[in-house]
């Protein structure tokens, strides 16, 4: 990573450069910025400190000479970088400011990460304490749950690119190698990635790779933190593709490593990528929830381990995991513009990872007569956990497979916790940091959902009576995705975009055609309207839901 001083190489940048903006009337304006100290290299770029004269901030600034990019090729794939970066926005991912070009260099200007590495921390280190581990893991899944939402694959996760702020935040960097996905289920085939943390189906490349790669470095990063070094590491670059092949790695007997954690590198490190975890599994694991987690490291930790005192405010404690837990998974949250989002009518279609696609519904709840709450968008988990919803109110639920419930007020102070018993539903609502310990998964599980939707919590409203309408049931047609919601609103989103909207209270019926045009009827003449396509949604929905009900539980 260094560079000497005085180079020929380092005496080509210039100590000052100058940024010109023209503007649309043909004004130009400049911005000087001054060059600082070297922060590393790494293929064409150089990373230098670099101060902004007018604002006195501080960035990284990469320095990209265009000789070293002359071929198309190059160009492309520098272009591709900065495309990506650029869309992103993201508390773990480094910030990207902008970008210029003069006659000579391309200058990316990033979120200066001013505490480094984590390599450069392992180096110090050697390896580091589980807890630590933990706590960057966290923050690294995050901002691959974030990637992986907008079909982005990193394809260089390794300790170098992980860096951190003088605040000790993790921040995700260099997306030289990024690729974002145009489709479901895409796979790429360009050979590519850092030797010791490169995936076997990238090696093998025959069917490709997609967002399991980035899982795959995962668990060889998690190795590298705990053992001191990356799982197949030879002294031969092809003895170390031929180990990865194999997955031919060992856990050292002399070095500590919690059953938990071997678990869980254990079922990243496979070759069958089908047969990988998650990041919603790996998160949920058992390494991640049988402690307590810290969002921020201290400074301290960069030099020397944790001492005993700290590891023990955290270790074996749920209540403090449980309130820890709840502030370090939020997550920003993207806003859209009202209804600017695929439609839920979409077929629903399940990526290389096993998630589902966040499905949203096209009603606006603009008719007077239309109800009031409705379910905006929704995620199918139902193989592995449930189903998970956002409501108009901005209140977050899920529905899971053990047919218990939860949802949370709009801001996620609190939740309610619905359970069957004897005299029907038991009604539970906990403050979001003292709810009991056996609840902490699915709560857990309610952050997930809520960082897959997107919504403008400006607009939220809450229940007036204190406790919130729920989900009670849902139902997978052929046809038709359908919700029994508990005040007695039920939801019918068609695969060919259409809704019909049911409410036993008001006794009238809305319906949004292909069009996303809305008109509300009254439920006793609904059928009298001539509209024939309504009609046969009418007919359709009166047949599902009556078998629905009869299975119900009669609440």
């Amino acid at each position: 990573m260094a560079c000497k001083a005085g180079s020929k190489d380092e005496k080509e940048i210039p100590q000052t450069i100058i940024e010109k903006c023209v503007k649309l009337n043909g004004e130009v304006t400049t911005h000087s910025y001054v060059k600082g100290k070297f922060l590393g290299k790494g293929g064409f770029a150089r990373v230098y400190e670099l101060l902004c004269s007018e604002t006195n901030e501080v960035y990284a600034c990469k320095y990209i000479p265009k000789e070293k990019i002359s071929k198309c090729r190059a160009r492309q794939k520098l272009m591709s970088e900065i495309k990506i970066h650029r869309s992103l926005s993201h508390m773990n991912i480094v910030g990207f400011h902008h970008f210029f070009e003069d006659e000579d260099f391309i200058y990316i200007i990033l979120e200066l990460c001013q505490n480094h590495s984590l390599s450069d921390v392992l180096r110090r280190r050697k390896r580091l304490i589980e807890i630590e581990a933990q706590s960057y893991l966290q923050s690294l899944s995050n901002a691959l749950l974030y990637l992986h939402s907008h079909r982005i694959i990193h394809r260089d996760i390794k300790l170098a690119n992980i860096l951190l702020t003088d605040k000790m935040e993790v921040k995700l960097g260099d997306f030289g190698l990024a690729a974002k996905l145009e489709y479901d289920g895409e796979r790429k085939r360009t050979i590519c990635g850092t030797p010791n943390y490169i995936a076997p189906e990238i090696l093998d490349g025959k069917n490709g790779h997609s967002y399991e790669c980035d899982i795959w470095s995962f668990g060889v990063l998690m190795y590298t933190m705990l053992v001191g070094k990356p799982p197949f590491e030879t002294n031969d670059v092809k003895t170390t593709y031929r180990r990865i092949k194999m997955t031919l790695y060992n856990f050292p007997d002399n070095v500590e490593i919690s059953k938990e954690a071997k678990s869980l590198i254990s079922s990243i490190l496979v070759f069958d990528y089908n047969q990988r975890p998650s990041l919603e599994e790996i998160i949920t694991h058992d390494f991640f929830t049988k402690n307590a987690i810290p969002k921020i490291l201290p400074t301290s930790l960069l030099a020397i381990p944790p001492t005993s005192a700290y590891i023990k405010k955290f270790l074996n404690s749920r209540d403090k995991q449980t309130r820890a837990s709840s502030q370090e998974n939020k997550i920003e949250i993207q806003t859209p513009s009202p209804l600017r989002v695929r439609h839920s009518s979409k077929d629903s279609r399940r990526n290389s990872e096993g998630r589902k696609e966040v499905k949203t519904s096209s009603y606006a709840g603009n008719d007077i007569e239309g109800p009031v709450l409705w379910i905006t968008h929704w995620i199918d988990y139902s193989k592995k956990y449930g189903v998970g919803y956002l409501f108009s109110n901005n209140c977050i639920g899920a529905v899971f497979n053990d047919n218990t419930k939860i949802i949370s007020n709009p801001q996620f102070s609190h939740v309610q916790y619905i359970s069957s018993g004897k005299n029907g539903e038991q009604i539970s609502v906990y403050k979001i940091s003292e709810f009991p310990q056996e609840l902490y998964k699915k709560v857990m599980l309610l952050h997930l959902f809520k960082k897959q939707f997107m919504y403008d919590e400006k607009g939220a409203y809450d229940c007036p009576d204190g406790l919130r309408a729920y989900l009670k049931k849902w139902l997978i047609t052929p046809h038709a995705m359908i919700f029994r919601i508990s005040n007695k609103i039920i939801q019918i989103c068609f695969r060919d975009g259409t809704e019909l909207l049911l409410s036993s209270e008001s006794k009238h019926l809305t319906y949004i055609d292909k069009q996303k045009n809305m008109c509300s009827h009254q439920l006793s003449n609904a059928l009298e309207t001539g509209n024939k396509e309504l009609i046969k949604r009418i007919k359709y929905s009166k047949e599902v839901l009556v078998k629905m009900i009869k299975n119900d539980d009669k609440d």
